[in-house]
């Protein structure tokens, strides 16, 4: 497993495009191959809890609660970003640190 991964990931403000796609997400990966997704709103949090494994350039994710495996190509950039590529778009996003009280 690529260990530096693990830790608390928020798409880049810079990268409008993707908040247009995805909303307002933040990914929380867990040491023990743990996936928490949260799509952020004014009215509630939707989390959809994961698996994940590295493999080599692919992020491999399965969701608990509907079951099917999805690969999406990873970068961890020079300057501590995550960017993914998948269904044919790159997202970006950026280490923040975790805030237990405010997720």
């Amino acid at each position: 497993m690529n260990r530096e991964i693990i830790g608390y990931w928020i798409l880049d403000p810079a990268d409008v495009k993707s908040f247009e796609i995805y909303g307002n997400i933040s990914m929380e990966f867990k040491a023990n191959g743990e996936l928490i997704y949260t799509l952020h709103s004014d009215i509630k949090n939707e989390i959809i809890v994961m698996t994940y494994e590295i493999k080599d350039e692919l992020l491999i994710t399965d969701q608990l609660s509907s079951p099917h495996m999805e690969e999406t190509k990873f970068v961890l950039t020079f300057d501590d970003k995550l960017e993914l590529f998948f269904s044919g778009h790159r997202s970006i996003h950026i280490r923040k640190k975790l805030n237990r009280l405010n997720r």
